[in-house]
């Protein structure tokens, strides 16, 4: 596409972003094999791709609460909510949060430690998700 970067891959997916530090973005998306996949802007080149793993559909969602702190969800193929993250440790694997999502999940932070998740359920009704002080707590 004229005027557009390539970044390479083979998408399966819409791309997720978010920026966990100054000059510092990470773009996420689902390739062909259902796995997530990622590459990230360190402030002067682009990385490459590398497999985060996961049996994912639909898009994913990202979001970050602080400096060093990345939060991934997605729909895993068996309807639930599914969620990895990267912490100075390094990535950590993959969790279900469970639930039966009839959509993709959405995600935001909105200061240290704490996560709102949200999704349509299988009835049509909102469903929301929320981290905080370490914790899941889950409401519809």
């Amino acid at each position: 596409m004229e005027g557009w970067e390539s970044l390479g891959g083979e998408l399966a997916s819409a791309p997720a972003v978010t920026s966990w530090a100054r000059d510092e973005m990470q773009v996420f998306a689902i390739q062909p094999d259902g796995a997530l996949w990622n590459r990230y802007w360190d402030g002067s080149a682009w990385h490459p791709w590398e497999s985060l793993g996961g049996e994912l559909t639909g898009d994913p969602a990202a979001c970050s609460w602080g400096a060093d702190r990345i939060d991934c969800f997605a729909r895993g193929r068996d309807g639930g909510l599914w969620h990895c993250w990267y912490e100075p440790a390094g990535w950590q694997g993959w969790e279900s949060l469970g639930g039966e999502l009839a959509s993709d999940p959405t995600a935001c932070a909105w200061g240290p430690g704490r996560i709102d998740v949200f999704a349509r359920g299988t009835g049509g009704d909102l469903l929301h998700a929320t981290f905080e002080e370490g914790t899941w707590s889950f409401a519809t």
